[in-house]
């Protein structure tokens, strides 16, 4: 099934969140986090700069540096990242930072943001909705700018237009020293991707043009300096919602893949009126997430704990999370 085009229209609404997204005040240099705040940093004795997460603000600040843009001529400007980690494809990308995918990854877990599903030849990146952000000094203040102000579209000149990226958690890969699955971003350390083929980037681009190769280049006008050190600032987007809105986080456990329960559910969901999503767990369970009238969910909520005909609910395990407005139908995950 086709994913919607992401709704930037309505997207407006986050501008606000933009603007006060960061990791420190307007014009003010960043602030040093709390001793408990960073993620332990990857391997031993490893001292990269810290990650700054902010649980409450939702917010997850990444240290970083500008890589020299042109250093392939045969690529003729054009980039495929915004961010890569350190033994990931810098001469491709804006920004390159010492903190291993792994440790992102973790640290985006940390704000709510869960595994999603990565691009495919037909399918723009379906997850949770991330706002990106740039901090860095200038003339003895922070500038805090969105990231597509770095980014030319090259078949229009102009910068990428206002709106979120999706969190996928990249794609699965398996270990070549051990043969189990592993995440794939910590084998290319690709982190935010531009290009719909990389499904292994943590972050992807879900604009339209993300199929087309070679379609962005840097913004070197507007891009500090190469070593300029920088934070990415990577906010979790949250849309205002009308009053009275339910969102429920749902798993389901029994004899429950193999018997249409995703079926089941999306039609109860879309009679209902809801949105969100359903999909098959590796461990046998069913995930779901849901947003509407918090009457509704709860009737859908009793439909899935009965499920279908052939299924055998063993267990419903439900928790309530602020309501995002991330939806606009429901749909199958696969």
């Amino acid at each position: 099934m086709n994913a919607p085009v992401p709704h930037f229209g309505r997207i407006a609404m986050l501008a606000a969140l933009v603007a006060a997204a960061g990791c420190s005040g307007p014009d003010e240099p960043p602030a040093a986090p709390p001793p408990s705040t960073p993620p332990a940093a990857s391997g031993a004795g490893a001292a990269a700069p810290d990650l700054l997460v902010d649980e409450k603000a939702r917010t997850v600040c990444v240290p970083a540096t500008v890589v020299e843009q042109g250093q392939y001529l045969e690529l003729k400007g054009a980039i495929e990242y915004v961010l890569v980690a350190k033994g990931g494809k810098r001469y491709e990308t804006l920004f390159e930072t010492e903190r291993s995918a792994a440790d992102i990854h973790e640290a985006l877990a940390r704000i709510g943001l869960g595994r999603g599903v990565p691009a495919t030849a037909d399918d723009l990146p379906r997850g949770q909705r991330v706002n990106l952000l740039v901090e860095y000094p200038s003339g003895g203040r922070t500038v805090r700018r969105r990231v597509g102000d770095f980014l030319l579209d090259q078949t229009t000149g102009r910068s990428v237009p206002p709106g979120p990226w999706i969190y996928t958690g990249s794609s699965e890969a398996v270990d070549p020293d051990t043969g189990r699955p592993m995440l794939a971003a910590s084998l290319t350390q690709s982190i935010v991707g531009l290009h719909a083929a990389d499904s292994s980037s943590l972050v992807q681009n879900p604009r339209p043009e993300s199929r087309q190769e070679n379609v962005y280049r840097a913004n070197v006008q507007a891009l500090p300096p190469p070593g300029t050190a920088v934070r990415l600032v990577f906010e979790r987007a949250v849309a205002s919602v009308p009053a009275g809105v339910r969102r429920v986080h749902v798993f389901v456990s029994g004899r429950v893949q193999g018997v249409g329960f995703r079926a089941f559910t999306q039609h109860s969901a879309a009679t209902l009126g809801l949105a969100g999503f359903v999909r098959n767990l590796d461990d046998g369970r069913v995930e779901a997430v849901v947003e509407g009238p918090a009457e509704k969910v709860g009737e859908l909520l009793k439909l899935i704990e009965r499920g279908p005909r052939a299924a055998r609910v063993d267990k419903l395990d439900t928790a309530d999370e602020p309501a995002e407005g991330a939806f606009e139908t429901f749909e199958v995950w696969y």
